[in-house]
């Protein structure tokens, strides 16, 4: 997904993750940052305002004080190597300089404030300034203001931290990003295509993560109507700059059930392969798991999905569900890393989340984790299965995986092909051949023309 990157910097112990805090309105974590890594030091927030998303950059503070101590050259490092990261991806759309309010500009402050613009190698960036415990001033602003400076003619906002005008500070502190970051590129701004299989057992929670990601009620939460492997639900929805489009699809269950039988299973991801492929492919994989322990059932899911029907060809991402529970839902990915690791179970990102919106603080922070967890896969393109490979490997291997039921034979099998999987009789009699022999290849070029 698109975002603004908003980059904090200052002096250590000013407030920047104050400020952070405020902008969320509540303690908040770091969101993961599987691909790129999130840097030690560094802190990356997910903020999601109107329907935008923002990352917010947590740097390291400079131990300089305002009495003129030495500058922490590590913290130059480590904005100087945020800035070209992030330049050489989406660039750096706002850079917010914090530091403390003091009656008088002093030497050290101004150190400060020209390393940080040293550390940015003359990239073109607007500037805000933020200035913490501004309730110590005696003054009006704008006096105060005129005493600093003269080359410090970036605009300046006065953050109030106090009780009682948190509200206002918050509104401000928004009102002063959205007014001065820089544009997204008119590309960017486009409505984008996000095509994502959204997957995972009966009740973990998959119509709650499509609610969370559209933010509003467009999915029915409730048990999956048809318990079929591969039955699927597809959502269409808005989101920003993004077009969503979602298919809610069952993944093989515990323990199988009467109609989760290998023929359902192959007809119905026939079906969702052949949707995929006409909306233009998918970029992402999205794999709910609860958080509970990991199962078995869970490790042939990732294989059903991410090996045998995509080929490890489209990026996954790990959705952990119903952490309502949990003080820190980033916790349990803590915990369950090595063994989900030791699984096979490897993703590029992942998200701790609950889908109860009574849960309003864990829900917030949901959301942010779920639009990290997009926002970090929007590098990668669209992947279209290859029908006539994709369906001999998935005939091949999805035997081990389904649980449940056998193969009718001989003309029961075409009957089932016909009037279950919605196939004409002649594509039914050749799909019948490949099911029973499934290493003929005058049967395998003919599966394009399936009208399932």
């Amino acid at each position: 997904m698109v975002a603004y990157n908003i980059v904090f910097a200052g002096e250590t112990g000013v407030g920047k993750s104050s400020l952070i805090n405020l902008l969320f309105d509540l303690e908040v974590s770091p969101t993961s940052n599987d691909i790129l890594g999130v840097t030690e030091g560094r802190k990356r927030f997910i903020a999601v305002r109107d329907s935008l998303v923002y990352r917010l950059w947590d740097t390291p503070g400079f131990n300089e004080g305002t009495q003129g101590n030495i500058l922490t050259h590590q913290a130059m490092k480590e904005l100087e190597t945020l800035f070209k990261e992030l330049e050489s991806a989406d660039g750096v759309h706002l850079l917010v300089f914090c530091f403390r309010f003091t009656k008088y500009f002093t030497t050290g402050l101004q150190r400060v404030f020209e390393s940080v613009i040293a550390s940015i190698h003359g990239i073109q960036v607007p500037i805000v300034a933020a200035v913490t415990h501004a309730d110590e001033m005696r003054q009006a602003p704008e006096d105060w203001w005129n005493i600093m400076p003269a080359y410090l003619l970036w605009r300046m906002k006065t953050i109030l931290l106090m009780p009682g005008r948190r509200r206002k500070a918050k509104d401000d502190m928004w009102q002063l990003i959205k007014g001065h970051a820089t544009p997204l590129l008119q590309g960017e701004s486009l409505p984008k295509e996000v095509n994502v299989i959204l997957f995972g057992q009966t009740g973990v929670g998959k119509s709650s993560v499509v609610n969370l990601i559209a933010g509003e009620p467009v999915a029915e939460v409730s048990p999956d109507a048809d318990g079929c492997t591969m039955s699927s639900t597809e959502y269409q929805f808005v989101v920003g700059a993004h077009d969503f489009r979602i298919w809610d699809t069952v993944g093989l269950e515990e323990p199988a059930v009467g109609m989760n039988t290998y023929l359902d299973a192959v007809l119905k991801a026939l079906q969702l392969i052949r949707r995929v492929a006409a909306a233009g492919g998918v970029n992402l994989l999205l794999f709910c798991m609860p958080g509970r322990r990991v199962t078995r059932t869970a490790q042939s899911n990732y294989r059903l999905f991410y090996e045998i029907l995509c080929e490890s060809k489209v990026p996954i991402g790990l959705v952990i569900t119903n952490l309502e529970r949990e003080k820190d839902m980033e916790n349990w990915w803590t915990r369950n890393e090595k063994a989900l690791y030791d699984f096979g179970i490897k993703s590029v990102g992942h998200a701790c989340v609950t889908g109860l919106p009574y849960h309003p603080k864990q829900y917030a922070l949901s959301r942010a984790a779920i639009y990290g967890l997009l926002t970090d896969c929007d590098r990668f393109g669209k992947y279209i299965m290859p029908l006539d490979d994709w369906f001999r490997r998935v005939v091949k291997n999805m035997r081990s995986l389904v649980m449940g039921g056998s193969l009718p034979k001989g003309e029961k099998l075409t009957q089932a092909l016909s009037t279950r999987g919605g196939l004409k009789e002649d594509d039914a009699r050749r799909l019948k051949k490949y099911l029973e022999e499934p290493e003929r290849e005058d049967v395998v070029r003919h599966l394009a023309t399936f009208q399932a």
